[in-house]
């Protein structure tokens, strides 16, 4: 929990020229119980604002122990600034969505009340508590204090930033199974990408499909040795999808993807029907040990050159723009994604995909269809999550949770804050739409045979559903400079392509 939080905000830290200090208690229990995603939320939303309103000097997390009785612990943490404080009589309306501070001095901080708001909110029905003490002109300090149960009582120690577990250098696979096939279903297209781009290295056929239905069809038609199954899709879910797997005598090993996880996760997907389960987003050393305890072992060898790997370089110099995107924890995106390269592609589907998504949560909730507003924006957690904004895939979370209960008064008033979010990435990425606008004079007049032959190649690899295939031919084509019609037709079929939509591509080629 430490480590996640210290991470994404020394990146912004860092950026906003601002001293970050850490007080870590050394006693702090090395495990407890309880709620990490909601106390995470807090203290994120304390160090965020630091960050925001602080234009000199820096801030200090401070995480301590207040009290210990039994196994029962008091937590204390505490993000103090040296921003421009807030006066007395304005500290209670810091915690109100609605109410304005004092315009003079604090027109800056507008916009804080909705996130504390909720915040104090989360802390109360964790029967915490979280106030502001301030000196105005001189800066604040946010205190939350919580009690969690103690599960493992071994003390940290001294808090170190960086886990000696994390992977050094590049990422290496432990395994390679060049004939072993494994079927990927989802209906986010973002982690259907991530985790091939995380199995690149282990050499494995991987085939990707959108939804539970198709990976039934592909059963009847196809062998695989292993299917990673999501467990929330629109219409026929994970749950459902492997019950009817097992019902037709497929004993093959599926293992469920999920992104809301709880204590007893495992026994809860195996009583299931699954043979186990990979929380989201995928971490690749657990992706990989999963799949390779359940492949037969005469498929799986010891890579021959185990450095021929991913990249984890940093940021290319065109690419540079990115670090000035301060929602997005650059660090945090590699280490969801395995590699920079995968990271960097999740960015352009992440905006190339963002105006279709953005207008299905806005019709699903126009239209009062809680079930895909829910499925949807539980996508959406889980891509935000995969780029990096941890932020807005928190917002995400909480309005995903008030689809299932059909919480309308907190969709209300939480939904407009989370499109906005959303949808700044069509600016904030949209250097990604300006790459190719002013290189085709340099290219090169494609002949009207190369089109005929890409176009035939296209025809035969949709019938094959060859991704990786497709994806070489696009590739080729964005070489040359291509007709008018040709270029607006292959455009429509890369966005199509990116979407992992099928028929859309088949449509367009005709």
């Amino acid at each position: 929990l430490l480590r996640g939080l210290v991470t994404m905000i020394r990146v912004r830290s860092d950026q906003a020229n601002l001293d970050f200090d850490l007080d870590i208690d050394e006693q702090l229990p090395t495990t407890l119980y309880g709620d990490m995603g909601k106390i995470k939320q807090i203290v994120l939303n304390l160090l965020t604002n630091a960050v925001k309103y602080t234009n000199k000097g820096g801030f200090k997390l401070t995480a301590k122990v207040l009290e210990i009785n039994g196994d029962d612990i008091t937590l204390h943490f505490s993000v103090k600034d040296t921003g421009i404080g807030v006066k007395p009589e304005d500290i209670d309306k810091l915690f109100s969505a609605f109410e304005r501070l004092d315009e003079e001095k604090n027109s800056a901080i507008q916009g804080t009340g909705l996130g504390l708001d909720i915040s104090r909110q989360f802390a109360e029905l964790m029967n915490g508590k979280l106030w502001c003490e301030s000196e105005y002109g001189k800066g604040s300090n946010f205190i939350f204090t919580v009690n969690q149960r103690i599960v493992n009582p071994e003390p940290i120690g001294e808090f170190s930033e960086k886990s000696e577990e994390l992977i050094k250098g590049p990422y290496v696979a432990s395994f390679v199974a060049p004939d072993a096939r494994v079927l990927v279903v989802d209906d986010n297209e973002l982690n259907l990408m991530v985790i091939k781009g995380l199995l690149k290295a282990t050499k494995m056929q991987v085939a990707t499909l959108l939804s539970g239905e198709e990976c039934l069809e592909a059963l009847e038609n196809e062998e695989f040795d292993i299917i990673l199954l999501d467990h929330m899709m629109p219409g026929m879910d994970g749950v459902e999808t492997v019950r009817e797997i097992r019902a037709r005598g497929y004993t093959l090993p599926v293992i469920a993807l999920t992104a809301n996880y709880s204590e007893n996760a495992a026994e809860i997907y195996k009583s299931r029907g699954f043979d186990g389960y990979l929380p989201k987003p995928v971490d690749s050393v657990k992706l990989e040990n999963t799949i390779k305890d359940m492949l037969p072992e005469e498929l799986v060898s010891v890579p021959e050159n185990p450095f021929n790997t991913l990249s984890m370089e940093g940021l290319q110099e065109d690419l540079k723009w990115i670090e000035s995107i301060d929602s997005i924890s650059i660090p945090e995106g590699i280490k969801n994604n395995g590699s920079m390269d995968v990271f960097i592609s999740s960015l352009r589907l992440f905006y190339d995909t963002l105006e279709d998504n953005a207008n299905t949560i806005k019709n699903a909730l126009k239209n009062d269809d809680f079930n895909l507003y829910t499925v949807k924006v539980h996508a959406l957690k889980s891509s935000a999550r995969i780029i990096g904004d941890l932020e807005l895939s928190d917002m995400a979370k909480g309005l995903e949770e008030a689809g299932k209960k059909k919480d309308v008064d907190y969709i209300v008033a939480n939904n407009g804050l989370m499109m906005s979010a959303y949808l700044s990435y069509e600016e904030k990425l949209a250097h990604f739409g300006k790459d190719t606008a002013n290189t085709d004079i340099f290219k090169e007049m494609i002949s009207p045979e190369d089109i005929h032959d890409g176009i035939e190649a296209l025809r035969e690899l949709i019938t094959q559903m060859d991704y990786e295939g497709v994806g070489l031919v696009l590739e080729q084509f964005s070489e040359y400079r291509l007709p008018e019609r040709e270029k607006k037709l292959l455009t429509e079929f890369g966005v199509a392509y990116k979407k992992f939509d099928w028929d859309k591509m088949e449509e367009l080629i005709g």
